[in-house]
This record gives C-alpha cells, structure tokens and sequence, in this order.
C-alpha cells in the first residue's frame, strides 16, 4: 500500500486550484453519495441525514507543497491525484474539461489504455468533513442496534418470551385440572363456544411456534454460516460455499461446535412440528344408547325372546344389529345386561315416560352422531308381525360412537339392509322421509318412543395434554439455552470486535457484504484473474460411471463480456427448482387427491358438493363423515399418541417445505443485492457495520420479503392444523355417566380447511414462479450465493484494500492493460468505468 492510498483526492501544483479540478472533486464527493461539503458554510444535511454547521472552507495543496485557500485556513488538505503508479499530473495535463466527468462519454472514449482509476476515496479525508465515517457501536445507536449479536439476542428473547408463555400456561393448568390417561379437561359446555375457543387457540398456537421456529431458524442460519478460514479452506479444494442463505453444504467445513449448535436447534424443532398443535384440542360427546325394534304387543306387556331377536338381527349382512355369540356385533354397553336395559325400555314406554315422535322426526333425532340422544323403541306397523304375543321384540342393537367410516346411524340409513358402507351411511336424499324400513325382516316404522337424555344441554369438551405441553416446554427450553449459549460464546470473545475461539476465525461471512468485504481487504488468489466468473464456471459434474465429482477449473483466459438476460430464477440451480418444485407439486397433488376422495365420499351419503355444503360441515370441525380411519389404536395413551403424530405430519412436510421456500427466496435476494452494485456507489451492507457501512437485522430477507413469508408460513400452518387434526369422542351411557370404555381419538378432516389450504398453496407455488421472472442487471456476473464468484469479483485496486471496504464503493473496469484486457472489480475510486467506455471487450 502506497501512502497516496489515503490521500488520493488532490490538486495540480499551481498556486489557485483550478477551476476544473474543483468541479472534479466536487463530482467524487457526489459520486461518493455525500453532498458537497463547499458549497455553504451554513447549516447543511449530509448524505447521512444528518444536519451540521458550516463545514469550513477548504485548505488546497499543491504538488509542490505550497497552500492556497479558497476562503479561509483549514486542516484539510488534498495531495495531487496519482494518474498511475509511477506518474503524476498536473494541471497542464488535463483538458479544460474533467475526462471523467459523468456524461462526457466522447473524451472517455478517446482515453487510450492503459487505464488504472486513480480517485480513490479517502477515509482520512471525508472523516474530516463527514465524522460519522469513523462512528461505532460507543458513538452511534444505529450501529450499536445493528450488530449481528444484539439481532441473535433479540430472537433469543422472543423465543424466551414463548417460554414463559408456555411455562406458566403449562403450571396454571396442572394446577387447576387434574389429568386422567395423559388428558385433561378444561372446559365443558357449549360446543359452540368449545369450536370458537379452539380456533382461535390453535391460531394463537401457530403464532407462538412460528415465532420460536423463525428465532431458531435465525440461529442456525448465523452458525452455518462460514468464516473466511472455512472459505479459504473450501476454496483450496476447488469447492465453495453458501453466502448468505441457509445452507446444508456449509455444514461440513464450519467448527464442531457450530455444527452441534445447529444440529441440537434443527433436532429440536422436530416436535415442535409434530405435537404441538395437538396441544389443546376438542372432545364431542356422543351418547350411548339401544334400539329396540317391536310390534304393538310389546307395549301391552308382551314377552320377548333375546336369542330369537338376535337370530333375525343375524341375517343382516351389514351386522348392524345384535347377533348371538359375537363380541365384536354383540351387546355393547357394559353397565347393563341386555335383559336389564329391554325390560326397563318396556316398564318405561307402557307407561308413557318416553316421548312419541312420528318416523321422519324420530329419523332426524337419531341420525346427529353428537345429539344428546336416549334409548327408543320403534314400533313397527308390519301386519305379519302383529300376532306375536309372546316374541314381541324383533330386533334390537346396542349403538356405541363408531371410529371409522361406518357411521352410528348405520342402523337406520339404507334401511339397514346393505353391506357396503358408503350405502349403508348415506343421508336420504329427501325429507320428510315417507317409508322408513329397519333390518333385514323389512319393519317398517310407524312410530318411535324417545327415551328423554340425562341431560340435553351441549357437553362438548375443550382437553389439553399435560405431556405434550410439558415437551414442548423442554424443547423450548432447550433451544433458548443453546441460543443464549451462542450469544454469550460471542459476547465474551467479542467485546472489542474480536469473536470467540469457538468459531475458530475472526471473520464469519453472514451476508454477501461481508464476503465483499472480507475478499476486498484479503483477496482470494485462487479467483485471480476470474472476474467475470459465474456460479456456473464453478458448478460440480458428477461422472455417473465413476460415481465421482469432476472438478473443472474456470480459465483464467480474458473473456468477452456478454450480456444477456438474467431472471432471478436462474440465481438457483436446475436441482433445486426440480426439488422444491417436485414437492411441492407432489404435496399439493396428494392433499387434492384426499379432497377429491372425500368429496366423493360425501356424495355417496348424498351430501352436495357445494362449497356452501362443505361449509356447512364446519370449517376445522369434526363431523361423523369425516373421521380419517387408517387402523391406529383407539384408545388413550396409546390412542393419542399416534393419532397426535399422524395429524401432525402435514405440519411438519411443511416446515421442510418452508425452509426451502425460504432458501429459494433468500438466493433470488443475495444476487439481486450484488446485480444492484454497478449503478450506483453505496456502502456495504455487513452485519458488524462500522462508520456510514450499512447494517441490518436480517441476513438475507429484507423485511418487505420477510414479513409476507414468515406471515403466510404461520396462516398455513393454521390452515393445515384446521385441515387435519386430532378428533376425541366422549362416550356417555344413557344415565349421564362417561363411557370411558367406547371413548375414543381418532383423526378428522375439514374439508372446506383442506380446499383453503390447497388454495393457498397453489398461490405460494405460482407467487414462487411469478418473482422469479423478475429481471437482474445484465450487466453483473451471476454469483448467487457462490463464494467463488462473489470472491472472483473483488479482487480490488490496491488502494482499496486497507479502506475500501468502509467506503461507498462501485463495481465496474477499475484497470485496462496494454493488451487491451480490462480488469473489474468493487472500487471507491470515482474515475472508474463501466464497459461501454471502458473502449474494450476482453476482461480477465
């Protein structure tokens, strides 16, 4: 570094400055982003915003040592400007016009190489006029808000706030509701009010998870992260590394600690995805009950004959009815015998305490599976029945909530009679119904006697899981400790900028400003000479015969600078489009093909396919019609349990998903931030900023991309969680008791939920396709997120490598050799060119 490195704005030796040179440095200081500091020795705004007193005039020296002022003595003085490394100009070297002046493209053109840019900024310089240029964390809030580690350190609040929430919801629970089978009950009541608290908590849940999913993703993001030892090293293999978006890749060259932080985070998020949502859910009740089907005698105190009943319910091939000898279709309710429970129906209906309803009323009563519903007794009007005096009851069933696609009502739907179970469950297609035929002996019902319920007030019920609870405040737990491990690691190995030894170097490349800056102070020697290099020039083959990796080397040959259109799905590989694009489409077509199938399923029992009709069935609510039966335990823990993962497993297809969503967008966004660097000076965006470098607090998504992402991750999870989700029935004997034995969890689906989720998705999916069609600059090389490429691109004029960096700086032709061979790069220089007046086509 030669000592005009930090004086390189300066004047020719004559005794006044000219009038030219003046005009050029006030272009430089434009240039720079900085208004120009003599125009007014008033109250001025910086390009800072922020408003100063009148900067003193300006102390002017010549080449030969001798001052002038142009109004009055300054500190501030500016050495003559270097033209190249061995000559000097003078002001009777340059045209009455600045060569370098922005518009004046015919001088530039004339300009005959070789070219090097000589007005470079300097730091010693600008601080003069511009202070802030040398502010840090002690002097401004800005950068002190801006560090990396106050970022790491406000998510690790956020999700210690989640923990706290967690923890004290957890404790006041325990306390207030004991738990019986791993579930308790929090509420019991009104369904409708059981279905509004539960939407709104599982919204409420959705927000807390993806606020502790998104504060750990933060983390793992900051420790894949590389340093630049991990580059080099990289690099010196010929490989490279993610700049600036999540990545699995780095994960093999960053130090053990780094990758067991990032593991235990990535592990633990795991039943977050899986159970959390089945934290809370809802229990219907649904009420036990018998049927007894008999003729007028039976209410004259006829007899009746159980094996004789059941012999004539066996007969029916859809075994709705109860058969001898059977205990999977025999009687059903433990709490009484059947003899019991027949001859209590009899004493009760001779003597008027059960409720007559005609037969299309007493239909709907019993075909609502959660209806607070008694025993009945239906008489049938069948005149070959009437002279049984002595075996009055013809058939009789035992009804318990069903769990799978065989519905509770299968006994009085289709009358009964058919074997297959879409038929036997559909509704009538028409009310009021004319004819209602029972079992396989053709009732048909004249008349019922209604049992009244226990009760008839709602008993739906709102249930938490302890254990599930209790896990995830382990797993919260556990993510916080680690994150505030990482943030403390930092905080004690970096309290005057330096990191600790746990990340094995000084420098960590979070985001592409910091690789930039990083190659601008120490520039790559295996990138030299590359730098119109794409990500392309340093793709892998896979040799499939050998199934090896080829490596081949870009040249290092000048090459043409070409321009062509560049759309920012080209940013990321042909891989990873097929990959999330695969998925995606292979999700979406899967969750259409359950929609389709449960449509269907719906038709067949004569419910409409309208999506006002699919309304109706509620949206995240639990109907008969849409239990998802695939064969789990039904009974509690183990009930639970599995049921509790299989609803889960879309949650956690989508997080996976998300991830890679979000990879995707962080790479269209890493080169968009480089493609942006050619038309206009800006500083550096790095995530430990110094002086008027630009900080940030996020990495690679800025907040207008971020914000929307992180927003319809959660709306989607809370669709999905009203999609698919855990279903519990509560049993209740006929006398008001809980049924604990034909208690049940099952999975349920909404489909009105699974349509919206659907939706949503396919909008995500073609808002994905949709931005990457958006266009980058043509003329800046494709580097993604390759540090190969971003290192290719900055190997920078020696006067910029001490500096530069902390400067606003440019990337165009700083340099243009006598073979006509241009070199570009980022420079603070503000005589640089971009290639149309740089007057060359080979760069190198």
């Amino acid at each position: 570094m030669t000592e005009s490195s930090d004086h390189s704005y300066g004047l020719s030796d004559t005794e006044n400055p000219d009038q030219t040179l003046l005009e050029s440095f006030n272009e430089a200081i434009g240039n720079l982003g900085i208004n120009n500091p003599l125009e007014s020795n008033e109250v001025t705004e910086n390009a800072l915003g922020h408003r100063e007193p009148g900067i003193p005039p300006i102390h002017l020296v010549t080449s030969n040592g001798t001052a002038s002022k142009n109004t009055a003595d300054a500190p501030l003085s500016l050495p003559p400007i270097v033209q190249n490394k061995e000559k000097q100009t003078s002001s009777e070297d340059l045209p009455s016009s600045s060569p370098v002046q922005e518009g004046s493209r015919e001088l530039q053109s004339e300009r005959q190489p070789p070219f090097v840019v000589t007005g470079f900024a300097s730091r010693v310089l600008l601080t003069r006029w511009f202070p802030q240029i040398d502010d840090d964390e002690n002097k401004s809030w800005r950068i002190w808000m801006s560090k990396r580690s106050r970022a790491l350190l406000l998510h690790t609040g956020i999700i210690a706030v989640i923990l706290l929430t967690n923890f004290i919801l957890t404790l006041w629970a325990a306390a207030h509701y004991p738990h019986s089978h791993g579930v308790s009950t929090l509420y019991q009541g009104s369904c409708a009010f059981v279905k509004r608290l539960d939407l709104w908590l599982h919204l409420l849940i959705n927000v807390l998870s993806t606020g502790m999913l998104m504060a750990s993703n933060y983390c793992m993001q900051l420790q894949a992260a590389p340093t630049r030892k991990n580059v080099d090293k990289a690099h010196k293999a010929q490989d490279w590394l993610d700049i600036g978006v999540p990545s699995l890749r780095n994960l093999s060259y960053i130090s053990n600690w780094r990758r067991f932080s990032w593991v235990l985070l990535a592990l633990s998020s795991l039943p977050v995805h899986l159970i959390y949502n089945s934290a809370v859910f809802t229990s219907l009740a649904s009420n036990d009950y018998t049927v007894a089907v008999v003729n007028d005698a039976f209410l004259h105190g006829g007899g009746w004959n159980l094996t004789a009943a059941e012999l004539r319910g066996s007969s029916d091939p859809g075994l709705s009815w109860v058969i001898p000898n059977s205990s999977i279709y025999g009687w059903r309710i433990p709490v009484m015998t059947p003899e019991e429970t027949i001859g209590a129906m009899q004493v009760n209906a001779t003597k008027g305490v059960y409720k007559r309803m005609d037969a299309d009323q007493c239909f709907r009563t019993y075909n609502d599976y959660f209806a607070a519903l008694g025993n009945v007794v239906i008489v049938a009007r069948n005149q070959s029945i009437q002279g049984q005096v002595d075996d009055t009851l013809l058939i009789y069933a035992s009804i318990i909530p069903n769990s799978d696609d065989w519905a509770k009502n299968q006994w009085a739907t289709a009358n009964g009679t058919k074997i297959d179970t879409a038929s036997r469950t559909q509704q009538p297609k028409s009310f009021p119904i004319s004819t209602w035929y029972l079992g396989p002996g053709y009732y048909v019902a004249d008349y019922c006697l209604v049992q009244p319920p226990a009760t008839t007030a709602d008993r739906c019920r709102f249930e938490y899981a302890p254990g599930i609870m209790v896990t995830i405040c382990i797993i919260n737990l556990i993510k916080t400790c680690v994150m505030f491990s990482v943030w403390w690691a930092r905080l004690r190995g970096a309290p005057h900028g330096r990191i600790s030894p746990l990340f094995q170097e000084s420098t960590v490349l979070y985001t592409l400003g910091d690789a930039i800056a990083s190659f601008m102070q120490d520039p790559d020697e295996t990138t030299k000479s590359m730098c119109l290099a794409t990500r392309y020039d340093f793709r892998r083959k896979r040799d499939l015969k050998f199934r090896a990796h080829l490596v081949t080397e870009p040249s290092t040959a000048p090459r043409e600078w070409t321009t062509q259109r560049l759309f920012w799905n080209s940013a990321a590989s042909w891989k990873r489009w097929v990959f999330l694009l695969f998925f995606c489409v292979l999700i979406l077509a899967v969750a259409s093909g359950l929609l389709a199938r449960s449509v269907v399923t719906l038709a067949t029992r004569n419910i409409s396919r309208h999506i006002s009709n699919l309304w109706d069935l509620g949206f995240g609510a639990l109907s008969p019609f849409t239990f998802i039966y695939i064969g789990l335990p039904r009974d509690d823990p183990a009930g639970l349990i599995s049921n509790v993962l299989v609803a889960n497993l879309p949650q956690l297809i989508l997080s996976i998903l998300y991830i890679f969503y979000n990879g995707m967008i962080s790479t269209f966004l890493v080169q968009r931030e480089f493609s942006r660097m050619n038309s206009m000076r800006k500083p550096l965006r790095v995530s430990e900023p110094l002086g008027i470098q630009r900080g940030s607090y996020f990495i690679s998504l800025p907040l207008r991309y971020g914000i929307p992402l992180y927003t319809t991750s959660a709306i989607m999870h809370w669709l999905i969680s009203q999609s698919f989700f855990l279903a519990r029935v509560t049993a209740f004997f006929p006398n008001g008791e809980v049924d604990a034995h034909s208690s049940f969890s099952t999975c349920g689906y909404s489909p009105i939920a699974l349509f919206l989720t659907i939706l949503v998705g396919i909008c995500l999916v073609l808002g994905l396709i949709g931005i990457g069609f958006r266009k980058y600059n043509p003329e800046m090389p494709l580097v993604a997120s390759n540090s190969r490429a971003i290192s290719a691109a900055c190997h920078v004029p020696p006067e910029d490598t001490k500096n530069g960096h902390l400067l606003p700086v440019q990337w165009g032709v700083v340099k243009v050799d006598d073979n006509k061979v241009g070199h570009c790069a980022f420079t603070t220089a503000w005589d640089g060119r971009d290639r149309d007046h740089a007057g060359v086509d080979r760069f190198a």
